[in-house]
């Protein structure tokens, strides 16, 4: 079935009114469960997780908190609501604290290993160089994002990418849908996402003929590398993303500006045709600063529309709205009434964010297909990057349960 049905204009939504029910059992009670799970440079990051009682047949949410310079607290909390809610509708939802703050405070011994491996080839982490000498020297058992430098903050798109394969792991075991995956994020966390869901984009399974193994080097110094040849490519992961929703979107990571149209640009393509993952843009109606980034972002990859004109009727006499491709109309702005406030801040009760994501989210349902879940596998997959006509990037190899660190460089980021 066609993932990306031609969708009904925005304005005939009414997101902003009350939650629409979707005729699924209401849980009695949505209990998370604490969970634990590793990032590619053994990190433990912890958080909570709602299996909706849909499972395989709903969709499922990754929520994203702001990481911010010079502190380790995370506003995980302020999500639990719409979580909440949203297993009361069935769905499922990952909330997680990113590495250095809150609880996802541990690392391994192998965090600290810098460099690949002279023998086996296995990558390093140098992008944990940027922490410092001294911290590399010690190899605490534990970091904080207290001492994280600006750029660092980069590097926690691997910790999204560690969701996702958690998120797999729960769907083959029938307690979420990740092929049907919405992002939740607010401030930089979106920039971050748009980061990853890019990445995504790139990222393929294959099947690999390998030459086994060969010894290459001299005695004093040996490596053992093997020639590796694609035999076969699958459909982009991209696929499995239905929709970022954006509170108070930030195109910048550590305070540092980052290429966000770029990215925004790549995962709403219309070469993704029907497959194009759509954006919710939300803002303070008295938050000028937000408001003027997601127009910015908005009319990048929705050229035309303007979210202010498509809330208001038509008035006799005024121009009619451009015109806009029909498979973006699920890109759009909401302005949130009588809200200053930014990020999951505005998800208070006192505001109207949370009904119309969850009012989103339900016209979302009726107007195109949820994806079938189907089981993952990752450990016994290999995946590569490709961006263009550039050569493939090893992204994991069978076996391997997480993907490596996501080589930055191929979507303007940083070297770390």
């Amino acid at each position: 079935m066609d993932r990306r049905q031609h969708l009904q204009t925005f304005a005939s939504l009414g997101l902003l009114g009350p939650s629409l029910a979707t005729g699924v059992t209401r849980a009695q009670d949505a209990k998370p469960d604490r969970v634990k799970f590793s990032t590619c440079d053994g990190v433990t990051l912890e958080g909570s997780f709602y299996p909706g009682n849909m499972g395989k047949k709903g969709s499922t949410f990754l929520f994203l908190h702001q990481p911010q310079l010079k502190a380790n607290t995370s506003t995980q909390a302020n999500f639990a609501p719409l979580a909440e809610e949203l297993a009361k509708k069935g769905h499922s939802s990952l909330l997680f604290d990113f590495r250095g703050y809150g609880n996802s405070t541990s690392v391994s011994p192998d965090f600290w290993n810098l460099v690949d491996d002279p023998l086996t080839g296995l990558p390093g982490h140098p992008h944990n160089k940027l922490l410092g000498q001294s911290l590399a020297m010690r190899r605490p058992a534990n970091i904080s994002a207290s001492y994280f430098p600006p750029k660092y903050l980069w590097a926690l798109v691997n910790d999204i990418a560690a969701a996702k394969v958690f998120l797999d792991e729960r769907n083959d075991r029938g307690d979420c849908n990740s092929s049907s995956l919405y992002v939740v994020a607010e401030g930089e966390a979106c920039a971050l996402a748009s980061l990853w869901m890019a990445s995504q984009y790139s990222l393929k399974r294959v099947e690999i003929t390998s030459s086994g193994p060969i010894i290459r080097g001299n005695v004093f110094r040996p490596r053992i590398t093997q020639n590796d040849r694609i035999t076969k490519t699958y459909p982009v992961e991209g696929l499995d993303l239905m929709a970022g929703i954006w509170l108070g979107y930030k195109p910048s990571i550590g305070g540092l500006n980052a290429p966000a149209q770029r990215w925004l640009a790549e995962i709403t393509s219309s070469k993704h045709g029907k497959n194009r993952t759509q954006m919710m843009f939300l803002y303070g109606a008295k938050d000028n600063e937000a408001k003027s980034s997601a127009k910015r972002q908005l009319a990048s990859i929705r050229p035309g529309y303007d979210p202010e004109k498509a809330t208001k009727d038509p008035k006799p006499g005024d121009k009619p709205a451009p015109k806009s491709t029909g498979d973006q109309l699920y890109t759009v702005g909401v302005s949130v009434p009588d809200c200053n406030m930014a990020g999951s801040k505005m998800l208070r009760p006192e505001f109207s964010t949370q009904s119309s994501i969850v009012d989103y989210v339900a016209k979302m349902g009726e107007s195109r297909a949820i994806s079938e879940a189907i089981q993952r596998n990752n450990r016994s997959t290999a995946m590569v990057w490709q961006v263009g006509n550039n050569p493939p990037v090893l992204a994991k190899t069978e076996g391997e349960q997480t993907l490596r660190a996501i080589p930055l460089a191929l979507w303007g980021g940083p070297t770390l």
